[in-house]
């Protein structure tokens, strides 16, 4: 099994889900979407244009917005990606950006949370509303209702046509999602470790203007308490994915 990570931002790398793809035996390789490296050799790569050679494509969060993909022209490239991915019948697993992503490569708007929601942004570990459709999904089968998973976005999508919601939060309603049988969605960050989260810290810091210590003073507790089940949490997911390139 080979895996394609597209990495849209150094640091938020695949973590848990390449850890556990790794476990699984599986092949992979990261590409810096951005800067079209592969960072696994170091060599010069663009986004491929067509699936070959792959048995799954996992698209990773980033910084920047869908509709600025006249600045990013790896998004477009990317939403082809997936397109021809899912031609082939071959697996998808779009994380935050990537879940948009995936949503734009099959029609549906993308916008900043503040243009149209209650709120501006998402950010921490924020509890989930299963959908009944999660309780029957080969993914999403017994996610304990509840489950609080970190989030870090300020921008959300509708839903593609045909997409089956999967899970859902008051402010911000398409957290999670599938199209056909082996396209998926997801708005929250399940790829994160404390290494990620230590990293994070330090961006939101600086984002806000304000002293680390006081952004970890409100981060530390939420790791404490929720990363072990969401890491759990994300490994099933994993290897329930993997298996769809079966």
């Amino acid at each position: 099994m080979h895996i394609l990570y597209l990495v849209n931002a150094l640091d938020s790398g695949p973590g848990v889900l390449l850890d556990e793809a790794a476990r699984a035996g599986a092949e992979a390789t990261l590409i810096h979407a951005p800067e079209a490296r592969n960072l696994t050799t170091g060599e010069a790569c663009d986004v491929p244009a067509t699936a070959d050679g792959f048995d799954g494509l996992v698209v990773l969060g980033g910084v920047m917005g869908v509709y600025e993909s006249d600045r990013h022209p790896f998004i477009e490239e990317s939403a082809q990606l997936v397109r021809r991915f899912h031609a082939e019948g071959k697996p998808v697993m779009g994380v935050c950006l990537g879940s948009q992503i995936v949503a734009s490569a099959f029609g549906a708007p993308v916008y900043r949370m503040r243009d149209r929601l209650d709120t501006h942004e998402e950010w921490g570990f924020l509890p989930q509303t299963w959908e009944a459709a999660a309780a029957e999904d080969p993914l999403l089968r017994e996610a304990p209702q509840g489950l609080s998973i970190m989030h870090w976005h300020g921008d959300t999508f509708d839903l593609p046509d045909g997409a089956v919601r999967l899970a859902t939060r008051q402010n911000c309603p398409n957290q999670a999602y599938r199209i056909g049988t082996r396209i998926y969605g997801f708005q929250f960050h399940l790829e994160t470790t404390r290494d990620i989260l230590e990293g994070w810290t330090s961006l939101r810091a600086v984002a806000l203007g304000r002293p680390r210590a006081e952004i970890a003073a409100i981060a530390e507790p939420q790791i404490a308490s929720h990363l072990g089940a969401q890491e759990d949490f994300a490994r099933a997911v994993m290897r329930r994915w993997m298996a769809l390139t079966g």
